[in-house]
């Protein structure tokens, strides 16, 4: 790995890291939360996903959006309704969060299977499912 590419997987690591810190740090009742967590998403939309195809990108930006099964719109549709994340909506987060590394992952490799790697590695690093499964736990 070059090490442009290793600069790559850090800043995505760092920007999916600082995306579940605010997922954690959500409350319905406190919209500051949610408009952090946006600002957050859309950095890491935008770093993650250089290098990447527009179909790549589209696949990045569909599973942390604000459009459909998003990230982003699960978590406002959990705050129209006044509603934590409890396990229920955690769980439905880890497949958004397999997309979200696995295309990080492509924007800092050559091949699908370096990036299929890279990205196991990054969901060991950050510990992405025990994270997720402590903030449905806690709720």
């Amino acid at each position: 790995m070059s090490e442009k590419q290793y600069k790559q997987v850090q800043i995505s690591k760092k920007n999916i890291s600082k995306v579940i810190t605010s997922l954690k740090r959500y409350r319905p009742r406190k919209p500051s939360t949610v408009t952090v967590l946006k600002r957050d998403v859309d950095k890491m939309i935008s770093e993650n996903g250089q290098n990447l195809s527009s179909s790549d990108f589209d696949r990045l930006e569909k599973a942390a959006g604000d459009r459909g099964n998003g990230l982003l719109a699960i978590v406002e549709n959990a705050q129209r309704g006044s509603y934590m994340i409890d396990a229920s909506v955690a769980s439905g987060l880890h497949s958004n969060f397999a997309v979200i590394v696995l295309q990080s992952a492509r924007s800092a490799t050559e091949s699908e299977s370096q990036a299929k790697k890279v990205a196991n590695k990054i969901q060991r690093d950050l510990s992405i499912d025990s994270r997720l499964y402590s903030i449905g736990s806690r709720n």
